[in-house]
């Protein structure tokens, strides 16, 4: 019988552990994969159909036990495209739904979004607002890196909210409504022929910036 040196054996430790750290990042990729995966185009718009969706543009996740986390679809941050600064809830602190929660700068111009649950804040996405950097992650992931917050619910009222085929049929009127708000409303056309022109933060004026924030994200 041969015996392993101490040598032998720490290597072979180190292959096992190499070995498992390459299955468990994998499988992460591959949840990553089939997360994106489910994303859908609704009216022009991403929507992934297992989130809870609310009026005011935000959605919600159950995460951990008790808990959601909290952030904006991609309609909403395509309207308040040109973010240069997110005010979050701070930890510890109550949010109500229907209540302003989270404060967005875009442009020169601010969007305040409500929140979709009643709780208390537990996280909050802190590489959105560090000193200097711009929170690009809200517009290029909003379903992923770019989260806002989460909070521990008291109840699953949220799980009323629209998701899937619910949530599709939601996102086509509020598509039809923008197209209504900018071209009848406001007398505004894309320059690309879409529904929606770049920035509109620094293209609209502050009213019609009011008009187009208080409509859709239900602030007064």
């Amino acid at each position: 019988m041969v015996l392993m040196t101490p040598i032998v054996l720490a290597y072979g430790l180190l292959l096992l552990a190499a070995f498992g750290l390459w299955l468990a990042g994998r499988g992460m990729r591959r949840s990553i994969r089939d997360w994106k995966d489910g994303l859908q185009t609704v009216g022009g718009f991403v929507l992934h159909p297992r989130l809870h969706y609310y009026p005011g543009h935000t959605w919600v996740m159950p995460w951990r036990k008790g808990t959601v986390r909290v952030g904006i679809d991609d309609f909403g941050r395509r309207l308040a495209d040109g973010i240069r600064g997110v005010k979050l809830p701070p930890k510890g602190s109550e949010v109500a739904e229907g209540e302003v929660a989270v404060e967005l700068r875009c442009d020169g111009k601010e969007a305040k979004l409500l929140s979709p649950v009643d709780g208390v804040v537990v996280d909050v996405n802190e590489s959105l607002t560090k000193n200097g950097a711009l929170p690009t992650d809200v517009e290029r992931d909003p379903y992923g890196r770019g989260w806002l917050f989460s909070v521990r619910v008291a109840d699953k009222k949220f799980t009323r909210l629209p998701t899937n085929a619910a949530a599709r049929e939601w996102l086509r009127w509020e598509a039809d409504r923008l197209s209504l708000l900018l071209h009848r409303d406001l007398g505004l056309v894309a320059a690309d022929g879409g529904d929606l022109i770049s920035k509109p933060s620094a293209a609209l004026n502050e009213e019609q910036w009011k008009a187009l924030t208080r409509t859709f994200f239900q602030t007064a």
